[in-house]
């Protein structure tokens, strides 16, 4: 078995693309190396750094926030949409895109069934940071429709490898994302356990995985998760 690592490496870095004003991933030492022989710091962060899990609290407030996920929602398989032909910048994903995914995987016997874990890949990751605006600025994302289409066949979980909200309805860049409509994910958020974003190396494994996504215990909206896939060799 040969184990992925599915998650961002979360580094320091002042502000967030999508809130300037708020730290991304802030540490502050509060014993060094040459003090004491030891390190220990605080931190100051985003619940939004990296890979995280947004519960659907984030924008229902009478729905589950993290603690309140089902373990046993964390464990599962997943099914890898291939849409590396979206994967270049400010790409519009479509119902139309989504249709193809599905055609290649009903190729390899595998079909899209209701309580499914579904990982949509665009390989966005490469040569980006989440720390960078151009990470959501110039992002792949789901239309709306995109959004309805993948509700549509009941899945548990959604995770993605690209920012996600759909740009250019009331809003361009990662800065005014706070003052938009965020369409897709009051799409999404209500209709399913809860999703994965900022996914990395999805081009590591195969259209059918074990996963295991593990958020901290927070009593929060989102939290940071280590995901990692078990795959079979």
């Amino acid at each position: 078995m040969r184990i992925v690592d599915l998650s961002m490496t979360v580094e320091e870095c002042d502000s967030a693309p999508f809130a300037k004003e708020e730290s991304y991933f802030k540490l502050r030492p509060i014993v060094n190396w040459d003090e004491k022989g030891f390190v220990s710091n605080m931190v100051e962060m985003t619940v939004h750094a990296g890979t995280h899990i947004d519960s659907p609290h984030h924008f229902f407030r009478e729905k589950p926030s993290v603690e309140q996920l089902p373990l046993d929602a964390m464990v599962g398989e997943a099914i890898v949409l291939d849409l590396t032909f979206k994967g270049m910048p400010n790409a519009r994903i479509t119902p139309e895109d989504l249709d193809q995914a599905a055609r290649a995987l009903a190729q390899q016997g595998i079909t899209i069934q209701p309580g499914a874990i579904l990982f949509l890949r665009t390989d966005w990751p490469k040569g980006h940071s989440t720390t960078d605006p151009k990470w959501w600025d110039e992002s792949p994302c789901l239309t709306r429709a995109a959004a309805e289409w993948l509700v549509a066949r009941k899945p548990s979980v959604l995770g993605f490898d690209f920012a996600q909200e759909e740009k250019g309805t009331d809003y361009e860049k990662a800065e005014e994302i706070l003052t938009s409509g965020m369409r897709v994910h009051r799409t999404i958020l209500p209709r399913i356990i809860y999703q994965i974003e900022n996914l990395t190396n999805l081009d590591q494994i195969p259209s059918r995985v074990k996963m295991i996504a593990l958020p901290a215990k927070w009593k929060t909206e989102s939290a940071p998760a280590r995901v990692i896939a078990l795959v079979d060799e």
